[in-house]
């Protein structure tokens, strides 16, 4: 069976379970996607493992919103290890880790919670920026100008802003932003921010989200190329040509059976049925890994002699 399957494809052999007579039960996706949920936090499968490259002129690297953490990285063709964001607190550690400086081999992860890709580089008021198949759709920015929260005139936190392609700007001006949120859109939106000359964009926001929540890292180098191995987040699945993660049919098939027995309070069925969807997961796993193994690392400087070396 082919592993790369779309909404559509899982729906015409999976959904009889839930309504033989209607595949467009709504409660078919409903539960589709809980399975998905709980299989991709469950472990490294195929399909939700990614590489990617990054190359950032501000020594900071933004998940893109469909993944989740990194797992490993490489910089001039070594690896090197990922600290916590505690890592800059632990006793006899680096202490603060200057963002101005080059630290060649570092890789912090700062956590989650980031609702924009980039800062604002200087005070300056939001243009939000859509198409005008979104026109009255209505976002909300949340943020601070200089510490301070800014509230709308109700005393609500934020500022509510009423897309109206191909921009509209905020009443407020701001120095960072904390929160966004928007509506399912037809089209992307995109906020950038005004300091009078310059335009900057700092978020990119999918039609299918509405509370972007990013993971951020500290990568210790700027204008150079770094390799991520990532694990992806968990999307909802919306479109019949979306793709479904992972991508095996026995799993999901024992995963909403299992979610069927939830239902009918049957727990012992339930932790059977969602065990062997996945014993079906790590067997294609270890089919895909064949006989790959990791190699051993081979860097010859360590990471503390490089950031010993940079200290002094």
């Amino acid at each position: 069976m082919d592993t790369r399957l779309t909404l559509a494809d899982v729906r015409a052999i999976l959904a009889p379970m839930i309504n033989s007579s209607d595949l467009n039960d709504p409660l078919f996706l409903q539960i589709l996607n809980e399975v998905q949920e709980r299989y991709i936090n469950s472990g490294k499968w195929k399909g939700s493992i990614v590489t990617l490259r990054f190359e950032s002129s501000t020594r900071f690297v933004t998940m893109p919103y469909n993944h989740a953490a990194v797992l490993a990285m490489t910089y001039d063709r070594c690896p090197y290890p990922i600290f916590t964001q505690f890592h800059q607190y632990v006793e006899e550690g680096p202490g603060k880790v200057d963002d101005t400086l080059n630290w060649p081999g570092i890789l912090i992860d700062l956590g989650d919670g980031y609702c924009t890709q980039a800062d604002i580089p200087a005070a300056g008021f939001g243009r939000i920026y859509s198409s005008a198949l979104d026109n009255g759709d209505v976002v909300r920015v949340y943020g601070n100008l200089n510490g301070v929260t800014l509230y709308d005139a109700d005393g609500n936190e934020g500022e509510a802003v009423t897309l109206a392609a191909p921009f509209v700007a905020t009443t407020n001006q701001f120095t960072e932003i904390t929160g966004f949120s928007k509506p399912l859109t037809t089209a992307r939106v995109y906020a950038k921010s005004w300091d009078g000359t310059t335009e900057t964009l700092v978020g990119t926001y999918q039609p299918n989200e509405t509370r972007p929540c990013y993971r951020r890292y500290q990568t210790g180098v700027a204008e150079q190329e770094i390799r991520l191995i990532c694990h992806r987040r968990f999307i909802p699945t919306v479109a019949e040509t979306d793709w479904i993660i992972p991508g095996n049919l026995s799993a999901l098939r024992a995963g909403i059976q299992s979610r069927l027995f939830e239902d009918a309070s049957d727990m012992d069925s339930a932790n059977a049925s969602f065990a062997r969807g996945i014993s079906f997961l790590n067997d294609e796993a270890k089919t895909f890994r064949a006989g790959g193994r990791a190699t051993p690392n081979t860097n010859s400087t360590p990471w503390t002699a490089t950031l010993s070396q940079n200290m002094t």
